[in-house]
């Protein structure tokens, strides 16, 4: 256990613990650096020394770091710490829904529904994004203190066949793991809506379809026992919601529903059928509580019941006041032998049940008074149904619990009692609360290729609580709805938050560098990410291969739109020339000649008799007038003396050889005149 007080990771101060499973413990701790409460998941050592758990529990965490949804509990940090790793989590005060059974039992039919489909909402977020619960249970889903269903643990716990040899929370596990887990086949997504399934089970009945002794004899139920309908345990169960359970219980996945978003629709369609509004739940109310204090000496109460519309006091007046008037005030003075006599009978029996009737009264008041006089009624309005229920128990009252949607009270408060707090009745008296279940539900409205301001004003208009938030899209324009989360036309609580999906365009990709690869390839590059060729030039080169990518543009690593083009410019093969007649020229005219004309010049030797050739062109390759492409190589052979052989063809530089010429001295010119 870790003391209060003790820094994890330099960061996060432990104030307490929170609880203990059987995979970690969990702490409330203080970000110090965001000066925020949070609750950090410490996992116990004998787990950290599984490398592959570690490893698992790695992945999975960072896999559910990014889920952020308004029934999941979000993740916003994952360490190592103390030999052992822990996750820091979103803290939500509250309870889980297994304390909220064990405490209340069985729920009504309308709050299952809605904490299911509060589940099933986390569920098929997570689904979507390839990222599924394996361990969905009560324990792991947490009623914030507005009645809002937080589930935790995405995409982290998963127990499988191997760990049925532990107890504690595998035991607790086992009664929620599907057969396709229990046999160590492959998990999916309808895995978990299996365990939804027994979580309404447990909701609707206070207990789960199977229970057992060991982890391992449970999980044999799971795979070959068939469940009961709940209807069997609560009576008060519909048909229609035993149909969606069993579903959800089906031992082959394929029969389960296809999706969270299908198990969503079928629920939502069992609601409607149970047929709840605000004012039939009141004036039931009303009539139970007075047909509580209506049998003489604590006998059960009829079972007609008054008219919800009609007043009490009306009641009583139809019972005491007799039909025919006072000595035959409407009989016409006593006259008409038979008749008479048969309005007199009428009056006197009516008179006697009147009698009898008062006897009662006045006999019960006299138990009631007897049998530990008058209370006042507690104010409950306002407060939590589990508080509320205590409170009227502490007076020695009897309170009985029905719900309806409320627009204006958050979801679990009391919106009414009656009696009415500060009135006096007997003790033992029921007192009917009328508990809310949130806003209702409603279709959620189309809004798919609306502007994102007009999506989110008819939301409102609505009574939902939009929000934005962008996705790129090849098919959506900028600017426009492509979907919303949850989808249109599902029925969904009035006043959720529903997610807004408004295209930011086609993603952004970046441009990948194919110079120097061929012209298919370089193609092939830009399609795998989603970019186009554009233009394609074609350059001379002498260096390069045809068809070689000699530029792009835009140069990587640019960003652009999926779909975007890039520009190349490839290589093409020289033209050809006319080679130019250089036999006869000094080698160094014939290089300036041949080079001018494009051609690359290569110098060889070749011995000579004759003086004049000596240091000019003897031949050349290719032969002057044939076409050949610019940059190719043409060879030059340059005549040299005799006497000098090279054995190899060479490009020396060669100096002419010259032989020194005698020449006899000048004759004197005679000067005149000397």
């Amino acid at each position: 256990m870790i003391e209060p007080e003790t820094i994890i990771d330099g960061r996060y101060r432990v104030l307490s613990r929170l609880g203990s499973g059987g995979m970690a413990d969990v702490y409330l701790a203080e970000d110090r650096l965001l000066g925020r409460q949070l609750a950090v998941k410490v996992l116990h050592h004998h787990f950290a020394e599984d490398q592959e758990f570690v490893e698992r529990f790695r992945r999975e965490a960072s896999s559910a770091a990014g889920l952020s949804h308004p029934n999941i509990v979000g993740i916003f940090d994952r360490g190592e710490w103390n030999g052992t790793y822990y996750i820091a989590m979103e803290y939500v005060a509250g309870r889980s829904l297994k304390t909220v059974v064990r405490e209340q039992g069985a729920l009504d039919p309308a709050t299952a529904i809605d904490i299911v489909t509060q589940i099933l909402r986390a569920a098929r977020f997570a689904h979507k994004r390839g990222v599924i619960h394996r361990d969905l249970k009560p324990h792991n889903v947490i009623l914030d203190d507005e009645g809002r269903a937080r589930v935790t643990d995405f995409g982290i716990a998963r127990a499988g066949a191997s760990d049925m040899t532990l107890t504690g929370s595998i035991m607790g596990t086992a009664q929620y793991l599907s057969p396709e887990q229990a046999q160590g086949h492959t998990v999916s997504g309808r895995s978990d809506l299996y365990a939804v399934g027994i979580i309404l089970y447990e909701l609707l009945t206070g207990a789960v379809p199977f229970d057992g002794e060991t982890a391992v004899a449970i999980a044999f139920k799971q795979v070959s026992a068939e469940p009961r309908a709940p209807s069997e345990l609560h009576p008060g169960v519909p048909g229609a919601l035993d149909a969606v359970v069993l579903r959800a219980l089906a031992k082959d996945p394929a029969r389960r529903f296809a999706d969270a978003e299908e198990f969503i629709v079928a629920l939502a369609q069992a609601r409607e059928g149970l047929g709840v509004g605000a004012g039939s739940v009141v004036a039931g109310a009303i009539a139970d509580t007075v047909l509580a204090t209506g049998g003489p000496y604590g006998a059960p109460p009829a079972t007609t019941r008054p008219s919800a519309g009609v007043p009490l006091a009306e009641s009583g007046a139809l019972l005491l006041a007799p039909a025919g008037g006072l000595d035959g005030e409407n009989g016409g003075g006593g006259g008409g032998g038979g008749s008479n006599q048969a309005d007199r009978r009428r009056r006197k029996l009516l008179w006697g049940s009147g009698a009898l009737l008062l006897a009662v009264l006045v006999v019960l008041g006299l138990l009631l008074a007897s049998s530990g006089g008058r209370v006042r009624v507690p104010s409950v309005i306002g407060q939590t149904e589990a508080a509320a229920l205590a409170k009227l128990r502490a007076a020695g009252l009897t309170p009985v619990t029905t719900t309806a949607s409320s627009a204006t009270v958050a979801s679990g408060l009391v919106v009414s009692e009656t009696p009415s707090g500060g009135s006096e009745v007997g003790k033992g008296t029921r007192v009917s609360i009328l508990v809310s279940t949130g806003p209702g539900s409603a279709k959620l409205p189309a809004v798919e290729g609306l502007t994102a301001a007009q999506a989110v004003s008819k939301l409102r208009a609505a009574h939902f609580k939009p929000r934005t938030q962008e996705q790129s899209s090849a098919k959506v324009a900028q600017g426009r709805v492509i979907s919303t989360d949850p989808s249109a036309g599902l029925v969904v609580q009035v006043g959720s938050p529903v997610t807004v999906l408004v295209s930011s365009g086609p993603a952004k990709v970046h441009v990948p560098d194919v110079t120097g690869q061929s012209l298919p390839a370089a193609e092939a590059a830009l399609t795998s990410v989603g970019l186009t060729v554009g233009t394609v030039t074609q350059r001379a080169s002498a260096s390069q291969t045809p068809g070689t990518v000699l530029s792009q543009s835009p140069l990587a690593p640019t960003a652009l739109p999926s779909g975007g083009k890039v520009n190349l410019v490839v290589a093409q093969a020289p033209k050809e020339v006319a080679v130019p007649h250089v036999e006869g020229k000094t080698e160094v005219a014939a290089t300036t000649a041949l080079e001018k004309a494009g051609f690359t010049v290569k110098t060889v030797t070749e011995p000579t008799s004759e003086a004049t050739k000596i240091g000019h062109v003897l031949k050349q390759s290719p032969p002057a007038g044939s076409n050949a492409r610019k940059g190719a190589t043409v060879t030059i052979t340059i005549g040299m003396t005799a006497e000098t052989t090279p054995t190899t063809p060479t490009t020396p530089t060669t100096t002419p050889t010259t032989t020194p010429t005698t020449t006899p001295p000048a004759t004197p010119t005679p000067v005149p005149g000397r």
